[in-house]
This record gives structure tokens, C-alpha cells and sequence, in this order.
């Protein structure tokens, strides 16, 4: 949000070097994949700071999967079915 709010700011100042690509942001099943590898990671630490970090992540975990299901679209139930 912050990277298009300021490129929106500054889409006329002449100072922003635009030959240098943009990298679109992961998806949110890449991110749940990073999620993942860093719980794995974290799993067997024994450290006050890791049950932090596990705690958080499955935090985010849950609000990218709520916001990957925002997108889904309504389907109807006969519409997975064919008739013969």
C-alpha cells in the first residue's frame, strides 16, 4: 500500500528512476509458503523470541487465507455437475 501511495505522490516529480522495474508483490499462496518454511524453521527453538515469531505467523497465516478467500467468487453447486 505504502509503494502506491508514493509512486501515486510522486507520478510527476522528475527525480523517480522509471528503468528500474517494479516487482509485483507475492501472492498470497507464496506468502502462506514462506510462512510455512519459517515455522518449520523456528519449530524446534527453544527461545522466548521464537514462540513470538510462531505466534505471529500463524496470525498472519490466518488474515492471508481470510483475505484469499475475500477473492474468491460465489459459484453455483449444479455448476460443477454436467447433465446427460
Amino acid at each position: 500500500m505504502d509503494r502506491k501511495k508514493a509512486q501515486e505522490e510522486n507520478k510527476d516529480s522528475d527525480d523517480i528512476d522509471n528503468d528500474v522495474p517494479i516487482e509485483p508483490a507475492p501472492t498470497h499462496h507464496e506468502a502462506l509458503q514462506a510462512v510455512l518454511l519459517l515455522r518449520r524453521y523456528v519449530r524446534d527453538i527453544d527461545d522466548p523470541f521464537t514462540h513470538k515469531l510462531e505466534m505471529m505467523l500463524g496470525s498472519f497465516g490466518q488474515r492471508t487465507r481470510a483475505a484469499g478467500m475475500k477473492n474468491l467468487k460465489d459459484g453455483k453447486f449444479t455448476s460443477y455437475f454436467t447433465r446427460t
